[in-house]
């Protein structure tokens, strides 16, 4: 599959993800799907939150793990959705993890992520979740302004 065709503005992605290797892949997956994307990593919870707390809003999508040390996915998830920051209420979260069972999704969606992603177990398979991720959020969708 080609590449996204480049916008004006470089694609900001928050990934908040806290093994080393599964952001890898992720980068992997990005350079090859969306090469022009930032990809920001955070490595735990209570990153994301101090980036909250500071107002930092340079991104146009956020790729939230929920299994984090410390300050879980779902403790940030409502942090986010609670913010004061209409911003923050209103930036695009997909929750991007390992489970698929039905209260880690109905809780993702009832705490206001946009979507909830099982991780795929192959990298052809990650590559298609990061080419669907682009081709919607990144390229469909109007996003709202930061």
């Amino acid at each position: 599959m080609d590449s996204l065709t480049p916008r004006a503005a470089a694609w900001r992605v928050l990934l908040v993800e806290d093994s080393a290797g599964g952001a890898q892949l992720m980068r992997i997956a990005f350079d090859e799907r969306i090469p022009d994307a930032e990809l920001e990593v955070f490595e735990d919870g209570e990153r994301a939150l101090e980036a909250l707390d500071e107002g930092r809003l340079e991104w146009d999508l956020v790729l939230l793990d929920l299994n984090l040390p410390g300050v879980l996915g779902h403790e940030v998830l409502e942090a986010m959705r609670s913010s004061e920051d209409e911003r923050w209420r209103r930036m695009p979260i997909v929750v991007l993890t390992h489970s698929s069972v039905e209260s880690d999704v109905n809780r993702s969606y009832d705490l206001g992520a946009n979507g909830h992603i099982a991780k795929p177990h192959s990298l052809d398979k990650l590559f298609e979740v990061v080419d669907t991720l682009g081709r919607y959020w990144l390229s469909v969708v109007t996003l709202p302004a930061n």
